[in-house]
């Protein structure tokens, strides 16, 4: 998204300096044609960050997009200076008539590239809602109607300066995302249950602690991509606890569970039923070509998909041991409840004992 950025940086200080006023309104000038030929390959290049894996500013292909961008003006350059800017008379070709507003004083070639752009990033804003680069239909909406005004001046500076500030709002909440919402399962990460637990302080509350059983098994024995499912499936029994809990992923195969206002007494029974939702539940290995959605017409399969049982041990404690208890004492005692069922054969809940008065 920084490559964005500098080709919106780029293209406002072009225009300012090289298409400015109405001189880039008249057909055959410099400024005209300078005009067209960024008309042309702003919405490209958008496209193409846009639809291209980002790999990176210091990689090999972030370095040749880098490249790409840079080139393009010294390209155009180079034929201003050897006369032959001739090649772009064709940018001024009439495709569209009066489909092509009076308003718009763009090319028709850049406007059939706008429309097509912003179709295909507005699909893309639908297919990956949670890209940062879901925003660049809007990006390119901005941008359209930057070049609408003809040539450089306060108006598209201050549209490109809109579509900027789009991608900027755009990476920050990306980045918000990637810290509190975890990618493979949806749920809500660590930094988010920490969140919660300083929030809840003065209240009783509980955590629990959830340890896959067996999970680096099903890696070694099935693949990373089958553990994935198994997680996946986790997450999704335990979004859905009783009791008012909130699910988090903590890390790896372990999850934690937030009852605020339950002492762990009172938790115990959801964490019970939890833990039999997840062991009852079958769960089928996923084939490589298998759809994410389950399709309307169920093909029939050559033999029998494999099934697995996923277990679960539960560890669970709560703020009323002792009154001098911060989150982090609690976790650790939620954790040692977990390995104490595990101890006991997993599959199964443990809650830290009060103490006797």
């Amino acid at each position: 998204m920084v490559l964005a950025l500098v080709t919106l940086a780029m293209v406002d200080r072009i225009l300012l300096h090289y298409a400015a006023g109405n001189a880039a309104l008249a057909a055959g000038t410099t400024e005209h044609i300078v005009y067209n030929v960024v008309a042309i390959l702003l919405p490209l290049n958008l496209m193409a960050i846009a639809l291209l894996p980002e790999r990176g500013l210091v990689t090999v292909q972030g370095i040749a997009q880098w490249a790409a961008i840079i080139v393009q003006p010294a390209i155009v350059i180079q034929l201003f200076k050897t006369g032959n800017e001739g090649v772009f008379s064709f940018l001024d070709v009439s495709f569209l008539g009066d489909l092509n507003p009076t308003w718009a004083r763009i090319p028709d070639l850049s406007a059939i590239i706008f429309v097509v752009g912003f179709l295909i990033l507005t699909a893309q804003y639908f297919w990956r809602p949670d890209s940062e680069r879901k925003n660049l239909a809007w990006v390119l909406l901005a941008c359209f109607m930057a070049l609408s005004q003809g040539y450089g001046g306060v108006e598209s500076t201050s549209y490109l300066a809109t579509a900027g500030l789009m991608i900027i709002i755009s990476v920050i909440d990306t980045s918000y995302r990637l810290a509190y919402q975890d990618a493979l399962t949806g749920l809500p990460t660590r930094r988010g249950m920490y969140d919660l637990l300083y929030q809840i302080t003065h209240i009783h509350y509980t955590v629990a602690m959830v340890d896959v059983d067996h999970f680096k098994n099903f890696n070694d024995r099935h693949g990373h991509d089958v553990g994935d499912q198994v997680l996946r499936m986790v997450a999704s029994l335990l979004a859905g606890v009783s009791g008012g809990g909130k699910a988090f992923r903590y890390g790896g195969e372990e999850f934690a569970v937030i009852f605020p206002g339950k002492q762990v007494e009172q938790a115990q029974q959801h964490l019970e039923r939890l833990r039999a939702n997840i062991a009852g539940k079958v769960f089928t290995i996923r084939g490589p070509g298998r759809p994410r959605k389950k399709p309307e017409k169920l093909k029939p399969v050559a033999k029998p998909r494999q099934t697995l049982q996923i277990t679960v041990s539960i560890g669970g404690a709560d703020n009323t041991f002792r009154p001098d208890e911060q989150p982090d004492d609690i976790i650790k005692a939620a954790d040692e409840s977990l390995y104490a069922a595990k101890q006991a054969g997993r599959n199964r809940v443990r809650i830290r004992a009060k103490p006797k008065i």
